[in-house]
């Protein structure tokens, strides 16, 4: 069965203030809210990196998956977050080798991160979008979390 997907960006990243952990927030266009989604520091690193264009020394991780795929001429279509369960999300990328349609599970945050380097579309269930409505936040109330992008608090600290 084909799910319907909807096209998220990303907005920016943040700290969760209670549990100090690094949050990704994705935006809906179309609706104006957001998706904050729990990741690991490093991930959150790796998505900064790549957004301020910060290109270190040697490649990281998903700068090594990014020439893998274009030494072997493979196209990112998408990553897709397709499930929620048990309070953890589920991921995919989607990508063309040749003619041909794969995918591979992924982390969120890992698919994420590789879809900006790539510049392919993140998008998100309309099913997981339902499940999680207790998480998604409506415009202006960003309040839990400070966006990394947009107006860090001053002394705040970051990975």
């Amino acid at each position: 069965m084909a799910q319907n997907m909807v096209d998220f960006s990303v907005k920016g990243l943040a700290l969760d203030e209670e549990s100090q952990l690094p949050v990704v927030i994705l935006k809906n266009s179309e609706k104006e809210n957001y998706l904050p989604l729990v990741i690991g520091p490093f991930e959150a690193s790796a998505i900064i990196v790549e957004i301020e264009g910060v290109h270190p020394p040697r490649p990281m991780t998903h700068d090594l998956f990014r020439e893998m795929f274009k030494r072997h001429r493979f196209q990112m279509v998408s990553v897709e977050i397709y499930d929620l369960v048990e309070d953890e999300y589920l991921a995919r990328i989607r990508y063309r080798a040749g003619l041909a349609l794969h995918t591979m599970e992924v982390r969120p945050s890992d698919g994420i991160a590789i879809a900006l380097r790539m510049n392919a579309p993140i998008r998100v269930s309309e099913e997981v979008i339902d499940t999680a409505s207790s998480e998604i936040l409506e415009p202006g109330s960003e309040d839990r979390v400070f966006l990394y992008l947009e107006r860090p608090p001053s002394g705040a600290q970051f990975m």
